[in-house]
């Protein structure tokens, strides 16, 4: 008597194909993550270069430096979206730190920005008047 002859795949093959597409994903997931992160803090710091140079041209016409929301009015909200005393774009939030005065103004800023996730404080970037900027946390 003359066996068919079958196509397709035994189940050890499917297994096997399985656990190397799960070795693959175990592998690029955490390397998509990270390339995620690295690109959302590469954002944050230019919104913080974007916000120094308007700072310098606020106060070139104010004479002191701009809270956060009179910063994002003067830019035409291109900064992003203000909330209370902080500017939320994306994954961060940026604050001055310590609250600003109209005295304070007259010399200097801080900004800080910062991401949080799963309750924790993931990442934190500080900026000072100078421009420059500082990584706290990665």
């Amino acid at each position: 008597m003359a066996r068919k002859s079958s196509s397709g795949f035994t189940l050890i093959e499917l297994i096997l194909v399985v656990a190397i597409i799960g070795m693959l994903l175990t592998v690029a997931v955490p390397n998509l993550m990270r390339s995620r992160d690295a690109a959302e803090s590469a954002v944050a710091m230019g919104q913080l270069r974007a916000m120094h140079s308007n700072q310098a041209m606020y106060r070139s016409q104010r004479d002191r430096y701009a809270r956060l929301g009179e910063l994002n009015t003067f830019s035409n909200n291109a900064l992003g979206k203000t909330v209370g005393s902080t500017i939320h774009h994306r994954d961060f939030i940026f604050l001055m730190f310590p609250t600003p005065t109209d005295t304070s103004l007259l010399s200097g800023y801080q900004i800080i920005a910062y991401r949080i996730r799963q309750g924790r404080v993931v990442s934190q970037f500080q900026m000072a008047e100078d421009g420059s900027v500082r990584t706290v946390l990665p």
